[in-house]
């Protein structure tokens, strides 16, 4: 709590400017939903703010439960933590990750998901909505979840149209691999060009996905020559270099993301003709916490989805920086996995930071030597920044071994056109490439048996979220 009020506590809002919108922030939630959530134990745990820091603090102590330690088997790490999300990219955000809920959002007609008249996800009695995943959302990203399962459902009218004779399931079955495929290429190639916005890494993403022989090699002859040349889409075995499927805490930590957050969504007036610098005028603000949890949903129905999405298109997410950790998210309602709330607020900013210690994280300096990246030796290495080096000191002493993974992050200098930081990077860098070559679906069943012929045309031709909104909102972009 120390760390989270001398370091993260946002003081004035600092954005991206033109690099990063409010939808990029929402993909990345999007994705963290498909990935990522760490199974809980049953005991609670509480903590208190030192008297240093108290009167700044929203809550003055917090109760939430401790993450559930597992037996691994292993003998170098004895336990681990369980993912309660399928760590695949496989559409759990819109399709669940498990057999109840992926019954629960299909309508068992032609292969689809259930969708409100209002190309928004369906509610409950209750009001929470029916997706694949329900827990701790907000208005951007149930946007997204309703983008994705339109994507869905007029991927099975494609099928349908070519393949009449396939039934509900094989529709369902096909058009889920069909989506979850563009979701990915779309994060691959759009989505992290967008966050490390330099040419090396533009050519390095869309070589994952087509090799250095680029898209039009490729589409012509097909994968060939091995996944320098071809990408790891589309190679004739996964390659997982020798360990089973899984998602690292390492990778956990450096999703921590919570500063792309603003304080207010800036709602804009989509029936005006945009101005010289081609923004719309700006009709109202609604405070972040009032797009999140049920709360949000209602809103969301009120706002519309065109008006959202453009919304959060013309606005900037935060950045990745100290001091800039939205104050709201530190007096947050956290819900259970059925989208119920839960009756203890949380401080986030707070609890990431007990996260990664709980888990096992290495702290900054340990981090980057694991990773073979250079230490710091002292404040000054890490930033130039004399404020931040006296906080730093207050906080850590001279201790630079003691620096928090997700502190030394938020403070190192950017590489140029990098919102990110070069230790994030390198897990980045990592994950991505394994996400794709050691998943079947996306090597050795990546074909038009798994996919059908018009599938995979159908994931083939798109090449960033723009296509997917001309292709529902054709006016919108």
């Amino acid at each position: 709590m120390v760390v989270a009020t001398k370091l993260l506590a946002r003081r004035k809002f600092i954005d991206t400017g033109k690099q990063f919108n409010m939808i990029a922030a929402s993909w990345i939630q999007f994705m963290i939903h498909d990935w990522i959530d760490h199974l809980e134990d049953t005991q609670q745990i509480e903590l208190r703010a030192p008297e240093e820091v108290a009167s700044e603090c929203p809550l003055k102590s917090f109760k939430f439960f401790k993450t559930k330690q597992t037996p691994t088997g292993l003998c170098d790490i004895k336990t681990g933590h369980l993912n309660i999300r399928t760590p695949q990219w496989d559409g759990s955000a819109i399709y669940g990750s498990n057999a109840e809920v992926s019954k629960k959002v299909r309508t068992f007609k032609d292969g689809k998901l259930k969708l409100s008249e209002n190309g928004l996800i369906q509610q409950d009695e209750n009001g929470k909505i029916i997706s694949g995943d329900v827990r701790n959302a907000w208005a951007g990203l149930v946007t997204l979840q309703a983008l994705f399962v339109q994507e869905h459902n007029l991927v099975c009218d494609a099928l349908k149209k070519e393949y009449p004779e396939l039934k509900d399931e094989a529709l369902y079955r096909h058009a889920k691999r069909v989506t979850s495929a563009v979701i990915a290429k779309i994060h691959t190639i759009d989505w992290t060009v967008e966050l490390l916005n330099t040419d090396t890494l533009l050519a390095g993403m869309r070589a994952n996905w087509y090799g250095l022989l680029g898209k039009k090699f490729k589409d012509t002859f097909g994968h060939v020559g091995g996944s320098i040349l071809s990408g790891f889409v589309g190679m004739k075995k996964p390659e997982d270099h020798g360990v089973p499927y899984s998602l690292t805490e390492e990778f956990t930590s450096v999703y921590r993301m919570h500063q792309l957050l603003p304080d207010t969504l800036e709602l804009r007036n989509i029936d005006a003709t945009p101005g010289l610098n081609k923004s719309l005028p700006l009709t109202d603000e609604i405070p972040m916490e009032d797009l999140i949890g049920g709360k949000g949903n209602e809103n969301l129905s009120r706002i519309g989805f065109t008006k959202q999405m453009v919304s959060m298109g013309h606005q900037a997410s935060g950045a990745l920086e100290l001091w800039n950790y939205p104050i709201w998210m530190r007096d947050l309602i956290a819900q259970d996995v059925d989208g119920t709330d839960r009756p203890d607020h949380i401080d986030l900013a707070a609890l990431e930071i007990y996260r990664d210690r709980e888990r096992s994280v290495a702290r900054y300096n340990e981090f980057r030597r694991r990773m073979l990246q250079i230490p710091i030796t002292k404040w000054e290495d890490l930033t130039d920044d004399m404020e931040v080096i006296k906080t730093l000191h207050e906080v850590y002493g001279d201790d630079v071994e003691q620096l928090d993974l997700l502190v030394g992050m938020s403070a190192e200098k950017k590489i140029k056109g990098f919102a990110i930081s070069e230790t994030a990077f390198f897990i980045f860098l990592i994950m991505a490439s394994r996400r794709l070559e050691a998943d079947k679906f996306f090597t050795s069943y990546y074909n038009e048996e798994t996919y059908t012929k018009r599938g995979l045309e159908w994931v083939n031709t798109t090449e960033s979220l723009k296509d997917v909104l001309d292709r529902h909102y054709p006016e919108m972009t």
